[in-house]
């Protein structure tokens, strides 16, 4: 991000009168009047049928004695115009990367702390008074890793011209998850990362309308790691007053939410590990801690934070991730409970899962199905609970069919086992809780293949965000690839404009209808490419159509909610 010089700034303030006409001049570009937000320059992308702006920010820098607290509002800024139009301008904007000591995406590196940030996609010539709506998008990586310009949504604003898309960064990993009890302490909050996306949401509400958007139709959506951000959204703060009109969360993760307090003995463990040695079992200790890891450098915690991660606690298990929690005040109870009890945001909601999640994501599963449970699991599984899962997913028998409520062999055992625990069964969760508060909801099971991934695999995931987002320009998808690119990109953009994804889908598609309040009557749209041989190809150009949700399945997923197995998952 760069000022521009001051006969630069005259000659755009004379060039262009209205906040989002193209700027004059060799530094081409819309410009957005944010006012007390800023005013920032930004791009023209897709032949001209899309502007952005990229990494503006949105919150305070969360550094120095910000650092772990809730995000605080941006400052006044100043009237300097700002230029937005690059990705990358000699400073980073990822956020620090926790996940891997290899990067992947834009411009990829450890990332920096100042990086609350957003981009934002509006369709070309849109302007205030449009009242386009709006998708915010949370992206993926566990909540350890990657950033928003890694999801861009230009082809797709470009080829639909009738929404804007928002995607902001987040604080990952320790930074944004350490959830100690010091913070508490302060008088703030756990996740900070949560309360970040919740921040960048609050934001589009004040100043969507300068891009064209509506405030009052704004959709949260978020695949993966971003599918558990957007559903940590609808039981933030128990629910109440969303400042979000729908929801789409997608393949969501779903990650033990432990309590603050359970987390004491890890993040003592790890601020000893940086020489913070004072426990956190006092308030002034508590203090004397976070004080100690605020003077340290990002990269001194981030490098720390990846060495952790191969230890152990006194048991030889693994220590809990750096993950949403329940601290009582931003996230009162489990997720799972939340659901069950109503305390979620009352919104319409589409979601759903791609077929085979794991497929590309793990090699070979271990044979000791005890070992498999634990390391699916964590470390609180016991041997009743083992057991159980022996019966719930039983073992594969020699003359296995599709008939028969068993698997093909132990591999597709093994990921059946973490396909829905850790993604599968939120979406039947979240959709059949949404219809008993008589709510709008909608699902799905994306199965159609990604280019690269071998046929064998299957859609695996992550499939479904690379159909919805540059599917139709930065790859060379074959016909019937694209096919399901334009009908599920008209599904979801209709449910963004209308809670409704019938309003808007195409001539060529089937109805999607609702899913059910009760009982196992669970429909759901399954996306496909239609194969060659397919007889009515002629007639529509994907295989696509509703199923009924298998009986064994809905089973294992109701299973997945029973208070037993949340106490012992913390999902």
């Amino acid at each position: 991000m760069k000022t521009l010089s001051l006969v630069a700034l005259a000659t755009a303030v004379a060039a262009v009168p209205a906040s989002l006409e193209p700027r004059a001049g060799a530094s081409r570009g819309p410009i957005v009047d944010l006012g007390s937000a800023g005013r920032y320059l930004g791009t023209v992308q897709n032949n001209g049928t899309v502007h952005s702006w990229k990494a503006i920010p949105y919150a305070a820098p969360p550094v120095g004695d910000l650092r772990f607290k809730p995000p605080q509002p941006l400052v006044k800024q100043n009237s300097t115009l700002v230029d937005v139009s690059q990705d990358f301008d000699g400073v980073p904007t990822a956020c620090v990367q926790f996940g891997t000591t290899s990067y992947v995406g834009v411009n990829a590196g450890p990332g920096q702390e100042d990086c609350l940030k957003l981009w934002v996609w509006a369709p070309a010539g849109a302007k205030k008074g449009d009242k386009l709506a709006v998708q915010i998008y949370t992206h993926g990586g566990g909540y350890q890793n990657s950033q928003s310009p890694n999801n861009d949504f230009s082809d797709w604003v470009g080829q639909d011209k009738k929404f804007i898309a928002i995607n902001a960064n987040y604080r990952l990993g320790l930074l944004g998850f350490f959830n100690s009890q010091g913070v508490l302490n302060e008088g703030g909050m756990a996740n900070a990362g949560l309360l970040d996306a919740r921040l960048a949401i609050e934001w589009a509400v004040k100043h969507v309308e300068a891009f064209g958007g509506d405030p009052s139709n704004i959709a949260i959506s978020g695949q993966s790691g971003g599918g558990g951000m957007t559903m940590n959204q609808l039981v933030l703060y128990d629910g109440k007053n969303p400042p979000f009109a729908k929801a789409i969360p997608r393949s969501v993760q779903r990650a033990p939410a432990w309590t603050v307090q359970d987390l004491i003995g890890r993040n003592d463990a790890f601020a000893k590990s940086v020489n913070c040695t004072d426990p956190s079992s006092t308030r002034a200790g508590a203090a004397r801690q976070l004080r100690c890891l605020r003077a340290l450098s990002a990269e001194t915690i981030r490098l720390a934070a990846l060495g952790f991660a191969t230890t152990t606690d006194s048991n030889g298990f693994s220590w809990p991730g750096w993950l949403p929690s329940v601290d009582g005040k931003s996230i009162s109870q489990q997720p799972t409970y939340l659901f069950r009890a109503g305390k979620f945001a009352n919104v319409p909601i589409l979601t759903g899962h791609v077929t085979n999640e794991f497929a590309r994501l793990v090699g070979a599963l271990p044979t000791n199905f005890t070992t498999l449970a634990r390391s699916t699991i964590g470390s609180d599984v016991t041997p009743a609970l083992v057991e159980t899962l022996d019966r719930v997913y039983p073992a594969p028998i020699a003359n296995y069919s599709y008939n028969t409520n068993t698997f093909q062999d132990a591999q597709h055992r093994g990921l059946a086992l973490m396909d829905e625990n850790g993604f599968k069964c939120a979406a039947p969760m979240i959709a059949r809780a949404a219809r008993k508060r008589s709510q709008t909801a909608y699902e799905f099971r994306f199965d159609a293949n990604q280019p690269g991934v071998p046929e064998y695999l299957g859609s695996t995931h992550s499939s479904d965000n690379w159909y919805l987002q540059n599917a139709t320009s930065t790859y060379a998808p074959n016909a019937t690839m694209l096919a399901v690119a334009h009908e599920w990109r008209a599904y979801v953009a209709s449910f963004i404009r209308h809670s409704d994804p019938n309003v808007e889908k195409l001539s060529t598609s089937v109805s999607w209808p609702q899913t059910s309040a009760d009982g196992r009557y669970e429909p759901r749209m399954v996306l496909s490419y239609a194969q060659h041989s397919a007889p009515h190809l002629a007639e529509a150009p994907t295989n696509s159509g509703m199923e009924l949700m298998d009986t064994a399945e809905w089973d294992r997923c109701a299973w997945w909610t029973e208070d037993e197995v949340v106490k012992i998952t913390k999902q």
